[in-house]
């Protein structure tokens, strides 16, 4: 940290001039996004309780934005500055004296870089640090009461990811199952069957249920992580869901993809769809988090994404709603705690929610069990493996995977 002090500090005289330069073209830096695809400002901080489906997709990139100097960007995502790190979010941001329109306008081009660089969660914690800031310097109109769509794109980040973790951590789960297969002094990488699995429930407005279920898979981060970054495997893993192919890949870590649900045997029952857009980040020194859930298709990035989940959609198809997320806590090199949520919605109205609970609380008793034999398999010796190395071309992903998990430690250790 204190280098990359230095080095800015030495730097400032010969930005001097490119900086009062750049003020005048302040209006020109805004972020350009679709305008379709822009909301209302929020006006408040997002409740615990932010619905879902309250929230729209982040708009499409565009290469041509020009933003000032970004030295902290840079040295993040080259690894030198540890984002996950306490107080990583407020480092080398300038005094609330010294804060003004031009440099907030180069603070919110820093924050929309570390979006784009999947650091979601350090984009939005330091545009908070940067919202506390314009606080003390009293100025207005508060950062999220302003029409600035990097803004609310930003801390719709909190609101989902807050939301989900709200979800996850609830105490209202009631449990209805549990499995405890690992054999006592065995070896936990023995075989893909030895896992401990509990499935929950948990009441919600209307008179439906939500499931949420938690298993121990022995199996690295890095290979539960994996088969979330292969959307055309989804059909092999993912309980209910018969095919799946990715439309856009806005990032390494947020995607938007097509599924096709399995046929309900009921006769004359159209087929069920969905578009979903993903995203994960680091959570803590222990964790990692990833958000799912379904968006309109038309709110798609651009209009070859926008043509090929068309192309992928009959006429008949129905769309459904999903709403759901996991947490990966990793426990020891060899062993990480899944937790999953998920909400669904199949617009089934010819069967009462009861039948569709009932359904995908035992559907959702699957998921862990699939997770865990499709995760085998991205190990060194594992059917997929070579997805994650050269000449593949997902290599370069998996590889800035093992670098953003290379902070993580096991939980509880020092």
């Amino acid at each position: 940290v204190e280098v990359v002090e230095a080095e800015v500090e030495a730097a400032e005289v010969e930005a001097e001039a490119e900086v009062k330069a750049a003020e005048a073209e302040v209006a020109e830096v805004q972020v350009v996004f679709d305008e379709e695809e822009k909301e209302p400002p929020a006006t408040s901080a997002p409740s615990e309780t932010a619905a879902a489906s309250a929230l729209h997709e982040r708009p499409p990139e565009h290469a041509s934005l020009k933003t000032p100097r970004q030295a902290y960007v840079e040295e993040v995502c080259a690894g030198r500055i540890d984002g996950t790190a306490a107080g990583a979010a407020a480092l080398l941001l300038p005094a609330a004296a010294a804060l003004d329109e031009a440099e907030i306008e180069r603070l919110l081009c820093e924050c929309e870089a570390l979006y784009r660089a999947d650091q979601f969660l350090l984009a939005m914690r330091r545009l908070l640090a940067l919202e506390a800031l314009a606080s003390q310097a009293g100025l207005q109109p508060p950062l999220r009461e302003r029409d600035d769509i990097r803004v609310s794109t930003i801390l719709r980040t909190e609101a989902e990811l807050e939301s989900q973790l709200n979800m996850i951590a609830s105490d209202e789960w009631r449990r209805v199952a549990h499995r405890a297969s690992r054999p006592s002094g065995g070896s936990a990488r023995s075989s893909c069957k030895q896992y401990d699995l509990d499935t929950y429930v948990q009441e919600l407005p209307g008179g439906r249920m939500a499931v949420k279920v938690v298993g121990v898979v022995p199996r690295s981060i890095e290979c539960v992580l994996a088969p979330l970054l292969q959307p055309e495997l989804y059909g092999s893993w993912i309980p209910g869901i018969k095919a799946a192919l990715q439309v856009c890949r806005a990032s390494n870590f947020r995607r938007f993809i097509h599924i096709k649900a399995l046929s309900v045997p009921i006769p004359f029952l159209a087929p069920r769809h969905a578009v979903l857009t993903g995203y994960g980040d680091i959570l803590s020194a222990t964790s990692v988090m990833c958000y799912i859930r379904s968006i309109d298709p038309s709110s798609l990035p651009d209009e070859p994404a926008r043509v090929a989940a068309a192309a992928l959609t009959s006429d008949s198809s129905v769309a459904i709603d999903i709403t759901g997320g996991f947490l990966f806590e990793v426990l020891s090199p060899n062993e990480t705690r899944v937790s999953s949520t998920m909400q669904l919605d199949p617009k089934l109205k010819l069967l009462p929610p009861r039948a569709i609970d009932w359904f995908m609380k035992h559907v959702a008793a699957n998921l862990i069990p699939m997770y865990d034999k499709m995760a085998s398999k991205f190990e060194p010796d594992g059917q997929h493996a070579h997805l994650m190395v050269p000449p593949s071309d997902d290599a370069a992903t998996y590889e800035e995977l093992r670098r953003r998990l290379a902070v993580l430690q096991p939980d509880g250790a020092d």
